[in-house]
């Protein structure tokens, strides 16, 4: 499951601080490296680079529900790898698919290969609840 990055909510905060605070000291691995991503995908939660900017429907005022991201990082960057896309040497079971290295061979053809800012991205956002169902965007860098 992923969760917000930036603006996860207090309630949850303190739900799952103690859990990752273990898993870090005992594995590692960190809230960011576990329960976000920050690649391009359909869903989820923006991956925000500066402080969120949830979007407002125009026509009945609620915050519009995230569609799609395109981002500067890929799987590449070893995040969110693929199980087809990763290393055949790496011993699949013990790595984690956010600690996974791409074939490198396969990273030549992985990803979009965009610029954006510094790490940035653009957000797609949509309401499904107006007639037509409206859409917005955001970018960040």
């Amino acid at each position: 499951m992923e969760y917000p990055n930036w603006h996860l909510p207090d309630e949850v905060r303190e739900q799952l601080g103690e859990r990752f605070e273990a898993l870090q000291q005992e594995r590692g691995f960190d809230y960011f490296e576990v329960a976000t991503t920050q690649q391009s995908k359909v869903g989820g939660y923006p991956s925000w680079t500066q402080p969120p900017d949830w979007p407002n429907c125009a026509g009945c005022g609620t915050r519009m529900e995230h569609l799609l991201s395109v981002t500067a990082t890929e799987a590449g960057m070893g995040r969110w790898l693929p199980l087809d896309e990763r290393n055949p040497n790496q011993d699949q079971a013990a790595t984690p698919s956010w600690r996974a290295e791409a074939d490198p061979a396969a990273l030549d053809t992985f990803g979009h290969h965009m610029g954006l800012g510094d790490l940035g991205g653009m957000y797609f956002f949509v309401c499904r609840t107006c007639p037509n169902t409206p859409y917005t965007h955001r970018y960040d860098c």
